[in-house]
């Protein structure tokens, strides 16, 4: 393995091309079940999918292998992220594995590990498991694990939503959903029914091709013209695991993750539950989002891209609200610090309610300044360091934009794909900063052809 296997959020590729291949899945089922029945008798591991075609063999394949290694599997199939997260760190499991690729299409699939405490593997567990996959395979088990089918076991993720929200009455209310054709799509109107809201559901027909296209969290136009045509009070497009989630008003305004921070930072800052004050967001979100907070007091403190460094700054900072742009958002220790797009509708509902309000006065007036991310096709990733022209560029915009502006560079740890993101009050000057780093990144040659 030339490149690391896990990316920002998991292994993620083609189904059906390496790592995404039978003989891969199982040595990599082997490996953790060898891992986690090293470290407990009978060991059990949760394991869903998202209803992606490639999904069902990929669990097979995974399973084959944990089996192999002595640990017990036991499947949910078709279901969202936080609900397997949820139950990993509920249930009498030492691991949890989701089959997703998030928002990419049907084509793409990945997987995510969880620990027993229903958060993501961190950086050193999976350096382990890669270390391990370049060594012999661990000998079999004397016995295999155990292999169960049990979809039942979501209704408890279900319950725990209506308990936590037990505060919370939506009876009359109708909140539409999109289910992107994923993972929620059967346990949607399961929630929303279970606080009180009458469900309207769109895209909640997976057929095994069709998640995420045209609609979702990548493209909630759609719903949020339904969300105001059907008369909703509120709706929600999630992404094919709903980890994630962009917010609808029944107006038809879309709020993304910094609107939503917006949003819920001053609500819980005015009434003394925002914990030190702080918000945890990452270099993605908008320059307008640190701003809006300052009026309240409050600061954003940025990490990298990835939910998972937004969950490491918030446990060891003590946070309890953080998230990114694109609407994973975190709620702290009472919700385990897992992005769950059902959870933060039913967070945003609670202010809604508390405050008396419809959905348009949330977050009313916050607005993002001009931000554009172009996204350019490499042929490797390097250092940043290692690209001088793209380095000298970026110093000479950051000194010109001077507090008005910003700009980020990074490389997608799930695609061969460098990102420039600028943002400034002046959109003319986005476009023009975007075609100077742009330029640059071409002298440097790392640009595919």
């Amino acid at each position: 393995m030339s490149e690391r296997l896990f990316g920002t959020d998991g292994i993620r590729g083609r189904a059906g091309q390496w790592p995404l291949v039978d003989d891969f899945l199982v040595g990599l089922g082997r490996v953790l079940g060898a891992r986690v029945a090293a470290q407990e008798a009978g060991a059990r591991v949760v394991i869903g999918h998202d209803g992606r075609a490639s999904g069902p063999g990929i669990v097979a394949a995974l399973g084959a292998g944990l089996r192999r290694s002595g640990a017990s599997v036991q499947e949910l199939g078709l279901c969202t992220t936080p609900a397997l997260a949820y139950l990993a760190a509920a249930g009498p499991f030492q691991a949890g594995i989701m089959v997703s690729a998030s928002h990419n299409p049907a084509e793409d699939n990945g997987v995510k590990l969880f620990g027993h405490d229903g958060a993501k593997f961190p950086d050193a567990a999976e350096g382990e498991i890669e270390a391990a996959l370049q060594r012999p395979l661990p000998p079999p088990a004397a016995a295999p694990g155990a292999l169960r089918a049990d979809p039942a076991a979501l209704e408890q993720y279900v319950a725990w939503l209506q308990g936590a929200f037990a505060d919370l009455d939506l009876s009359g209310r109708r909140i539409l959903v999109d289910c992107a054709h994923g993972g929620a799509s059967q346990l949607a109107g399961r929630v929303l029914a279970a606080c009180g809201a009458e469900p309207v559901l769109l895209n909640d027909r997976p057929d095994g091709a069709n998640i995420n296209r045209d609609c979702g969290a990548l493209h909630p136009e759609g719903a949020a013209r339904a969300t105001a045509a059907r008369g909703c009070d509120l709706g929600i497009s999630l992404d094919g695991d709903a980890d994630r989630g962009i917010v609808l008003d029944g107006a038809g305004r879309v709020l993304d993750g910094d609107a939503l921070l917006a949003g819920l930072g001053r609500h819980h800052q005015r009434r003394g539950e925002l914990a030190q004050s702080t918000v945890v967001a990452t270099v993605m979100s908008n320059l307008a989002l640190e701003t809006w907070l300052a009026e309240s007091g409050v600061r954003l403190l940025r990490t990298q891209v990835g939910d998972r460094f937004v969950a490491e700054a918030m446990r060891a900072g003590g946070f309890n609200l953080g998230g990114e742009k694109s609407g994973h958002l975190l709620f702290g220790a009472d919700h385990g610090w897992r992005g769950d797009g059902l959870y933060t509708l039913l967070r945003v509902l609670r202010v809604l309610a508390r405050e008396g309000i419809g959905g348009a006065d949330f977050a009313r007036g916050y607005q993002d300044f001009p931000q554009r991310l172009l996204n350019l096709k490499v042929s490797r990733r390097v250092p940043l360091e290692q690209l001088p022209a793209l380095a000298a560029e970026d110093l000479r915009l950051q000194s010109e934009l001077a507090g008005s502006g910003r700009s980020v560079i990074r490389f997608s740890g799930t695609e061969l794909r460098l990102r420039l993101m600028v943002e400034a009050r002046d959109a003319a000057l986005v476009e023009s900063a975007l075609q100077r780093l742009a330029a640059a990144a071409r002298r440097d040659g790392i640009l595919a052809e």
